[in-house]
C-alpha cells in the first residue's frame, strides 16, 4: 500500500519549532494543493527556446507567488510533492499533473508573452499544449531574476536520499536544499511548431530521479 513516509522516514526533528508546527500537521496532498491553487498569483511569464535540441522547440515558463508557508509545505511536508515522489514515481507525476491542471485557468488567462530572441512566439493554444505536456513540471523557484540562488541548506532528514547521495548517478546533497521564497515555477513541456513534445534525454526519468534522490 502506498502511504506517506513515517516520522523516521521523513524526519523533521532538526527543523525549527515554527516550521514543524505546520509541516508535521498531517496535511494531505490534496489540502496542500488546494492552498497552492487558491493562493497562486502569476507574477511573470516568458518563452524560452530549446537551446540544446530541435531549433523549433520552445516552452512557456510561469512564476507564481503563493501564500506564506505554502511553498515549504509543498516541498517539505511528508505528503507534499516530494513526499508524493518519495511514495512512488507515478504518485509524484500525478501530483505534479494535479497542480498544473488546477492552475491552468489562471495561467491560460494571461496574455502570451513576447518570445526570447530567435525564438518562435507561442499562441494561447501553444501555451496550453506546453502546460499539458507530460514533461511539464512545477517546482519551487530556484533563482531570482538576477540569477541569485533562492535556497539554503536545510536539516530535513530523509534516509533514502541520504544513503543515495554517494551513488554515481545520484544528485549528491542537492535534496538537502530548501527554498527561501514563496514563488513556484511552472515549466511547460518543450514543444515544436507542430506542438510535438521534445523531452531531453536527461529528463526522461525525472520522476524516478526524484523518487530515488529527492532532486533532479
Amino acid at each position: 500500500m502506498i502511504r506517506p513516509p513515517s516520522s523516521t522516514e521523513w524526519d523533521t526533528s532538526r527543523l525549527s519549532a515554527e516550521r514543524r508546527a505546520y509541516l508535521d500537521k498531517g496535511l494531505l496532498f490534496k489540502e496542500i494543493a488546494a492552498q497552492v491553487i487558491e493562493s497562486a498569483t502569476v507574477i511573470s511569464s516568458r518563452i524560452e527556446p530549446y537551446r540544446t535540441g530541435e531549433k523549433d522547440g520552445r516552452q512557456i515558463i510561469f512564476v507564481v507567488h503563493v501564500a506564506p508557508q505554502t511553498c515549504d509545505l509543498l516541498y517539505n511536508a511528508p505528503d507534499g510533492i516530494r513526499g508524493r515522489y518519495w511514495q512512488s514515481p507515478d504518485h509524484g507525476f500525478a501530483a505534479t499533473r494535479r497542480l498544473i491542471d488546477g492552475l491552468l485557468a489562471k495561467l491560460i488567462g494571461e496574455q502570451p508573452p513576447a518570445p526570447a530572441e530567435k525564438c518562435a512566439p507561442m499562441s494561447a493554444e501553444d501555451i496550453r499544449a506546453s502546460l499539458e505536456g507530460i514533461s511539464a513540471k512545477i517546482w519551487p523557484r530556484e533563482r531570482d531574476d538576477s540569477d541569485n540562488p533562492l535556497w539554503a541548506e536545510d536539516q530535513l532528514k530523509v534516509p533514502r536520499w541520504e544513503q543515495n547521495e554517494q551513488l554515481v548517478e545520484g544528485k549528491g546533497p542537492s535534496w538537502r536544499r530548501s527554498f527561501t521564497s514563496d514563488d513556484l515555477e511552472i515549466k511547460g513541456a518543450i514543444i515544436g511548431a507542430d506542438r510535438a513534445e521534445y523531452i531531453p534525454e536527461v529528463k526522461r526519468d525525472r520522476s524516478c530521479q526524484i523518487h530515488k534522490f529527492g532532486f533532479t
